[in-house]
């Protein structure tokens, strides 16, 4: 939703608002095709602009492999997890147990020698 004027303007005038996911981004398809062309289609991120805050079914829908919109009371099946972004960066990023920056090696720096060539 931090667009500025002029881009919410050509949505206003050129595109037709066509719904929302469940992470508030919302989507848009231009309302006349150009000739032998595609509707082009877009998305407004709500919050930072980052790709992988679309999920799968709207991300088919973005790049026409589908000419339905997807919609939000489809059943998932019982294998699908529910999407998540990619958190690489963030403060949720996955790190591993024995990360080497939370590792502690103050005491192990003393036990460590270093080899000097000729001795």
């Amino acid at each position: 939703m931090h667009m500025n004027i002029a881009l919410r303007l050509n949505l206003f005038f050129f595109y037709k608002f066509k719904g929302q996911d469940e992470f508030g981004n919302r989507y848009y398809e231009q309302k006349k095709a150009q000739i032998n062309r595609k509707n082009k289609r877009l998305v407004d991120y709500k919050g930072i602009s980052e790709a992988s805050k679309v999920p799968a079914k709207y991300h088919g829908w973005l790049h026409h492999y589908s000419d339905d919109f997807p919609k939000d009371n489809k059943k998932n099946f019982s294998w699908q997890k529910k999407h998540l972004p990619n958190l690489s960066g963030t403060q949720y990023a996955y790190e591993p147990k024995n990360i080497i920056s939370k590792t502690n090696y103050a005491n192990q720096n003393e036990e460590y020698q270093s080899w000097t060539p000729g001795k």
